[in-house]
């Protein structure tokens, strides 16, 4: 497996200083989340800073946020498309519709998008990964994509890889292990934060999910270290990309953060068995941003 980091750890942060961060602390790839800078500055920008750092772009996540080039919701899978393409990426991050019937119109319109960018690869080494959907209210369970066996139905239909992201496999009541087991054979990309639950065994509210929703690996209650030893045990060799909340990283602080990096890159390598990489950065460290 390849481990890389989400951009989303570091959002607040200038791209290079993020992809430093990421090559000193050991990581070998990155998840690049779509965000102003990137629409600002290209593509070209993006891969001239993997070359800086010797990291590759390994996968490409729609963006996170309403604003921006991309309008409406469902055309970010476009803007992501796209830039992988532009990136010879291989792999497409892109999120379901909320929609809960397949006859509305909302979800009839995120198909003809997704149908679109399925075109749009074709002929490429490039594929879109969707990625699960978190159960957290009552109302998270009415949607066309949120069971677990629908959504991997619906993947193996539309010949779509699968990025399982384990902070929103947590809030399952199947347990950790047993959600990664019915996506695996689609699994493209791992999402790794772990989950805080409340008291009882049930998810913290929706209020609290600044502070309890991806945590450090090792900080909340999920099996991770269980997950990453059946990754690879299974031969598993796809990205598993840290995706930690700035929150939990005390991304206030760069100092904080680059030590906080270091350490969870430590707890996948130690709980995968692997090694540890040697940063590929040399020159001054990015203490001022």
């Amino acid at each position: 497996m390849l481990l890389s980091l989400s951009t989303a750890c570091l959002y607040h942060l200038p791209l290079r200083t993020v992809f430093r961060c990421a090559a000193e602390a050991g990581y070998e790839g990155i998840e690049l989340v779509l965000s102003p800078q990137v629409w600002v500055r290209g593509p070209r920008h993006v891969l001239s800073l993997s070359r800086e750092v010797g990291l590759p772009i390994l996968s490409v996540h729609q963006p996170l946020l309403h604003i921006g080039p991309s309008g409406t919701a469902p055309q970010r899978m476009v803007v992501a498309t796209r830039m992988a393409l532009a990136l010879e990426c291989p792999c497409v991050v892109v999120h379901g519709t909320w929609a809960r019937s397949w006859a509305l119109p909302e979800a009839q319109r995120w198909l003809r998008i997704l149908d679109d960018c399925q075109e749009r690869l074709v002929g490429s080494e490039t594929r879109l990964a969707l990625e699960n959907h978190g159960l957290y209210g009552a109302e998270d369970g009415a949607t066309v994509l949120d069971q677990l066996s629908e959504f991997e139905g619906f993947c193996r239909q539309r010949d779509l890889d699968i990025t399982f992201d384990t902070c929103h496999a947590g809030s399952y009541t199947m347990g950790l292990l047993a959600a990664y087991g019915a996506v695996r054979e689609r699994l493209a990309n791992v999402h790794l934060s772990d989950l805080k639950r409340s008291p009882g065994g049930s998810p913290a509210p929706r209020w609290r999910s600044f502070f309890t929703h991806h945590r450090m690996p090792g900080e909340g209650d999920l099996p991770l270290a269980e997950l990453l030893a059946q990754l690879a045990s299974d031969g598993y060799c796809g990205p598993v990309s840290v995706e930690i909340s700035p929150w939990s990283l005390q991304a206030w602080s760069l100092r904080r953060a680059r030590a906080r990096l270091a350490q969870a890159a430590e707890y996948v390598r130690a709980a995968a068995g692997r090694r540890q990489a040697a940063p590929k950065v040399s020159g001054p460290r990015p203490d001022r941003i």
